[in-house]
């Protein structure tokens, strides 16, 4: 069994984001599109011990309202309820989290060895956190390692095209910089991507064998930004594919059967936040769906 809880589903800034005032902000300030907070999940192999995939900036409002009866901390006064991290990237909004659970007892952290050196560089994970509460660093591995004792089992999948964060200054690491992570429990397997840059055929062989699979949907196209903001990224420059277009996900991932792909990372300007939108009801069509904040998933 595998027991996934979705506690954030936007991207960077969450949604409505604080700065903006595109059209889909607007309709979430008006309670027209429900508010989302930033991109994480929690899974766990026997529903007691929890293990989050990215540590957002609003860990703590989120494992507030997953509290009960999934993510209460434990009988002690500060039993720390997570068994652990693991990190797909180094990007804040995947990051600043770690920063917010310092108190108690060392948190365990697993990632690819670049973003672990980004973490330390930038913003000095270890010497910060580690004057509270320390960290316990695990590498990802390609192969397939034990999680707990529950029987979940865990492996990363390097991900092309990942760069390291706009604030390590320092040379860019060996390595990967962006992750994707599988999650298996007997026959039950999880994906979870984020962030993925490039989607090719070694991916897609990847995903092949997931049952669920949490996917990089930030972006419906590529020049979604420069047509209403005031920026000139595109999608891929941003370390995302595209939902949309040939070469977009939608075509690529349609292809494994309906029921199967969630989109989550949802920038705020992506028209798949608007349930009537053209753009949501082709996603659907093809048999894929948006995932939504507090969702629960067992499989």
């Amino acid at each position: 069994m595998l027991e996934v809880l979705v506690l954030g589903t936007a991207a960077g800034g969450g949604f409505p984001q604080w700065n903006c005032a595109c059209p889909n902000c607007q309709l979430a300030r008006a309670g027209v599109l429900p508010s989302r907070l930033q991109s994480s999940l929690a899974i766990s192999g026997n529903g007691r011990d929890w293990h989050l995939v990215n540590a957002s900036p609003d860990v703590t409002t989120q494992l507030e309202r997953c509290i009960r009866p999934r993510l209460a901390p434990g009988a002690g006064i500060r039993d720390r309820p997570l068994a652990g991290i693991f990190l797909t990237n180094a990007d804040l909004d995947h990051t600043l989290g770690l920063f917010q659970l310092r108190e108690g007892s060392p948190l365990r952290l697993t990632a690819p060895e670049a973003v672990r050196r980004s973490l330390e560089h930038g913003p000095g994970l270890s010497r910060v956190v580690g004057a509270y509460a320390g960290l316990e660093w695990r590498l990802a591995r390609e192969e397939w390692l034990p999680v707990d004792e529950s029987g979940l089992e865990v492996r990363c999948v390097p991900l092309r095209g990942g760069e390291p964060p706009r604030y390590d200054q320092f040379p860019a690491s060996e390595g990967s910089h962006a992750v994707g992570y599988l999650f298996r429990n007997g026959a039950a397997v999880a994906g979870v991507f984020p962030d993925v840059a490039i989607l090719d055929a070694a991916l897609m062989s990847e995903l092949t064998g997931c049952g669920r699979i949490w996917f990089d949907g930030t972006f419906w196209d590529e020049d979604e930004l420069a047509r209403l903001t005031f920026s000139t990224r595109r999608a891929r420059d941003m370390g995302h594919v595209p939902i949309s277009g040939e070469s977009g996900s939608l075509a690529a991932l349609s292809a494994l059967g309906p029921g199967r792909v969630s989109y989550l990372h949802l920038n705020n300007t992506n028209p798949i936040l608007r349930p009537d939108s053209a753009e949501r009801r082709a996603l659907e069509a093809a048999g894929l769906r948006v995932a939504e904040d507090g969702e629960h998933a067992v499989f």
